[in-house]
């Protein structure tokens, strides 16, 4: 059976394709492939090798329950692994009037592969954050039978957080939940990326654009409210959905795909999109419906990385730097980038890239909290981890917070190539310069050794991998890869396994 992603750039062909219904199912299938490799799929919308299955696939798709409880005044939801956020979001809401802590930017993942490789929001922490539990099948280390188990403390539960599908077959996960609120937010454009950043204290769950070829910022100031829903929110949610989901979006696909015209790009950029976007409209509404657009109507690629607050600015100059020289090779480039250049020595293969490629589309940046988990891209880098796995908190989460810069690209087939090889050079450079980190389930260049090298926390997850999971049976190749990488590195050159 061939399926293929979202993005349409990989093929996913395993040898065994199931969709059960019932947890004795799944038992039922790992104890007839033992010796073989499992994996699981949710909406396949990723871009990354996490995907990639040779085995045997399962698609959870069955496994949509929500189920909310509260106990002792916390509120929280035991939600199937297979069941997408959407829909969660709606049962949530008409079975209690509560939602999720966080939302990301769309809603169609499953919940298991969203926190499998860190789906997040803006202004908030990621989902995987959120897990208060998760109940898994795998084999049982002793007996080597299938058994399902469940994991809530220590760090097993920080691994299984965001784990790439590495700890088990993902059952259901119980999530932390909240009310419903509300948000207002407006639309402002600003030159300056401090003053923008400034006005976080205001509006904490802003995200932004860096309009390509205008080189502003295009904000969306949000912050939570105690106001009832606009009198012509209705209206408002129309004209984002109509002119940002829609209508730009074939305006970019006409000129990519059809004029083919860099002048075409500069010109929307420059003034038709600018033109568009109606500045300090306060609307308030719902959570569910404010924080969520319709990425996902045009098939594109993605890459996006992440980089903690005091080297944001360096790291949308040193973008913006790139895509201008590779979209202009008569561009002059600035003395502070060369110097960038050959700090990384990189000169080379920048040079090459000149006049390559001409970026058109916005570029998005959002503020993530950190997390307390091992790998998540937002992971609490510096904190301390307790190797113990005895279920205590980290002394401390670092304050400093994750920017996610998100590069999209409208290009199809192997006119996507000079995308990559940008991506590529900006993923590989901006890990170097800024410690910048590509998201998991995106376009994810970096080699084994350059992923390990940006997780202090990874030889850890290594360990709980190899005591759940010793012969890498939920692993697939580029995630084997990455652990055996790992193992390699570590002080004592392997995981240890008790």
């Amino acid at each position: 059976m061939h399926q293929t992603n979202f993005g349409q750039n990989l093929q996913i062909a395993p040898q065994h394709f199931y969709t059960p219904k019932s947890d004795s199912e799944i038992i039922g299938i790992l104890n007839r492939h033992k010796g073989q490799r499992i994996r699981c799929v949710g909406r396949r919308h990723s871009w990354s090798k996490v995907l990639e299955s040779d085995d045997v696939l399962l698609d959870l798709r069955n496994f949509n329950g929500v189920e909310p409880e509260e106990n002792a005044g916390k509120m929280s939801v035991r939600v199937g692994a297979g069941c997408q956020v959407k829909r969660l979001l709606a049962e949530l809401k008409r079975l209690k009037q509560w939602t999720l802590p966080s939302v990301g930017l769309i809603t169609e993942q499953t919940l298991a592969g969203a926190i499998a490789t860190g789906t997040h929001g803006s202004g908030k922490h990621s989902l995987s954050h959120y897990v208060v539990s998760l109940r898994v099948a795998r084999y049982d280390r002793d007996r080597g039978c299938a058994v399902i188990e469940e994991i809530s403390t220590g760090d097993e539960l920080r691994a299984a957080r965001c784990a790439l599908g590495c700890v088990g077959v993902i059952l259901n996960v119980t999530m932390q939940c909240r009310s419903m609120y509300s948000v207002e937010e407006h639309w402002q454009e600003y030159s300056n990326l401090s003053h923008l950043l400034n006005a976080e204290d205001e509006y904490p769950l802003q995200q932004f654009f860096l309009v390509p070829w205008r080189w502003t910022y295009f904000v969306q100031h949000r912050r939570e409210t105690e106001a009832s829903a606009s009198k012509f929110l209705w209206l408002y949610h129309w004209y984002r959905f109509l002119v940002f989901d829609v209508a730009m979006h074939l305006l970019i696909l006409f000129i990519v795909r059809s004029l083919q015209s860099r002048t075409a790009v500069r010109a929307a950029y420059r003034w038709m999109v600018p033109s568009c976007v109606i500045r300090d409209w306060k609307v308030a509404g719902p959570s569910n419906k404010q924080l969520v657009m319709e990425h996902e109507l045009f098939r594109h690629l993605e890459m996006e990385l992440f980089v903690q607050r005091n080297q944001l600015e360096a790291a949308l100059g040193f973008l913006q730097d790139t895509l201008i020289a590779a979209g202009d090779v008569r561009a002059a480039v600035e003395p502070a980038f060369l110097e960038l250049l050959n700090k990384s020595q990189c000169s080379t293969e920048f040079d090459r890239l000149r006049d390559t490629y001409f970026h058109h589309y916005p570029i998005c940046v959002r503020k993530i909290l950190p997390d307390d988990t091992l790998i998540s891209m937002a992971s609490n880098a510096g904190a301390t981890v307790s190797v113990a796995g005895d279920g205590t908190e980290p002394a401390s989460l670092p304050s400093e917070a994750w920017y996610s810069i998100t590069m999209t690209n409208y290009h199809r087939g192997s006119a996507r190539k000079p995308f990559e090889e940008v991506a590529k050079f900006l993923a590989v450079n901006m890990a170097q310069l800024f410690g910048a980190r590509p998201h998991w389930g995106k376009l994810c260049p970096l080699s084994a050794d350059e992923l390990f090298n940006l997780y202090p926390a990874f030889d850890r997850f290594v360990e709980v991998c190899d005591q759940v999971d010793p012969d890498q049976r939920f692993s697939n190749s580029w995630t084997r890869e990455l652990i055996s990488t790992a193992r390699s590195q570590m002080p004592n050159q392997k995981a240890a396994v008790s």
